[in-house]
């Protein structure tokens, strides 16, 4: 993890405060799609015939926590 100037930081937790709670949700929003789309990425680097199917779960293993991946996929399984 980088390490961060405390001044920068200071001006960022001011600009962070002035947000209204709909522009923080909006960044939070846009910064979850980022980490999605970087993760999707990732995956296609090294599985570029993936199916839309093993796509969607190599998703949810790498962005859910263990505990909860399994029991989506245990889920899912149990739905077909």
């Amino acid at each position: 993890m980088a390490i961060r100037d405390p001044q920068t930081e200071w001006i960022r937790i001011q600009l962070y405060r002035q947000m209204t709670p709909q522009q923080r949700m909006w960044l939070a929003a846009q910064m979850y799609e980022d980490g999605v789309a970087i993760a999707r990425s990732s995956i296609l680097d090294r599985y570029p015939n993936i199916s839309p199917e093993e796509m969607a779960r190599q998703l949810r293993r790498r962005l859910l926590p263990r505990h909860l991946f399994e029991e989506v996929e245990k889920y899912l399984a149990e739905q077909k």
